[in-house]
C-alpha cells in the first residue's frame, strides 16, 4: 500500500503487481461504463489495469492535491472528512454525464470513499461504480497499521450491497483473496490478516499490552 510504483518487493515490481490486480478485478467484478478513473495515487495502477482488460478508456477524473496526507490515519472522522475535500478535486468534463468507474485500493472506514463519490455525483457523473483492488477489510491490523478495532471497519458490519448504499455508489466490487494471492509469485510471503482473520503470530498478548497501554 505505502510502496512506490518502482519498487521492487519478494522479486516483483510494484507497479506491475498493482497492474495485475487490477486486471483481475475487471474480471472478476466486469461493469458496463463509459470511463475508468483512478484515486490516486495507489489507485493508479490499478486502474491501468481494469482499463486495460475491460476495454473501458482510462482518464484523470480526480486531481490529487499532494500536499495533504493520508486521510485515513488522520486521527479524527472530522479530519478525515474535511481533509478529502481539500486533497481531490473533480475534473467534470472527464466525469459530466458518465457511466463511471472509480479503482481504488482499499476502503477501510468508507469516509474517504463516500465523499469521493459524492463530489463524483456533484460534478455530474451519471453512475458510480466502485471497484476495490484488495479483498474486503474486516480484521484489526496489530502490525503498524492504523485500524486498530473491527467497529472501525465498513466491511466487518455492513454486505456489498449495503456498503455500496453507505457509499452512495451504484455498485461495489471488491477483489477476492484468492484474486489477490494469484498476482503473486510468492503468496505465501505475504500475511493477509487483515482480509481472512488468519494472523501469522499469536496476538492475544499484544491485543491485551495494547489495551492496557491505552487506559494507561
Amino acid at each position: 500500500y505505502f510502496a512506490r510504483p518502482d519498487s521492487v518487493i519478494f522479486g516483483q515490481n510494484v507497479h506491475m503487481v498493482r497492474m495485475a490486480l487490477g486486471r483481475r478485478l475487471a474480471q472478476d467484478c466486469p461493469v458496463d461504463a463509459d470511463v475508468v478513473i483512478a484515486v490516486p495515487d495507489s489507485g493508479n495502477s490499478s486502474a491501468l489495469g481494469f482499463s486495460l482488460e475491460s476495454g473501458i478508456p482510462l482518464d484523470h477524473g480526480y486531481i490529487r492535491n499532494h500536499y495533504i496526507g493520508r486521510t485515513f490515519i488522520m486521527p479524527t472522522q472530522e479530519n478525515r472528512s474535511s481533509g478529502v475535500e481539500i486533497k481531490l478535486n473533480v475534473v467534470k468534463e472527464v466525469v459530466r454525464g458518465k457511466r463511471v468507474v472509480v479503482v481504488d485500493d482499499s476502503i477501510i472506514r468508507g469516509t474517504t470513499s463516500k465523499n469521493r463519490v459524492r463530489l463524483l455525483r456533484q460534478a455530474g457523473a451519471k453512475e458510480v461504480h466502485l471497484r476495490i483492488s484488495c479483498p474486503p477489510t474486516l480484521n484489526p491490523c496489530y502490525f503498524g497499521i492504523d485500524f486498530p478495532t473491527t467497529t472501525e471497519l465498513i466491511a466487518a458490519g455492513k454486505n456489498w450491497d449495503e456498503i455500496a448504499a453507505h457509499l452512495g455508489a451504484d455498485s461495489l466490487g471488491y477483489q477476492s483473496i484468492e484474486g489477490m494471492l494469484s498476482c503473486m509469485d510468492k503468496p505465501e510471503g505475504y500475511c493477509t490478516a487483515c482480509f481472512s482473520g488468519k494472523y501469522p503470530v499469536e496476538i492475544e498478548d499484544r491485543m491485551e499490552n495494547k489495551f492496557d497501554m491505552e487506559r494507561c
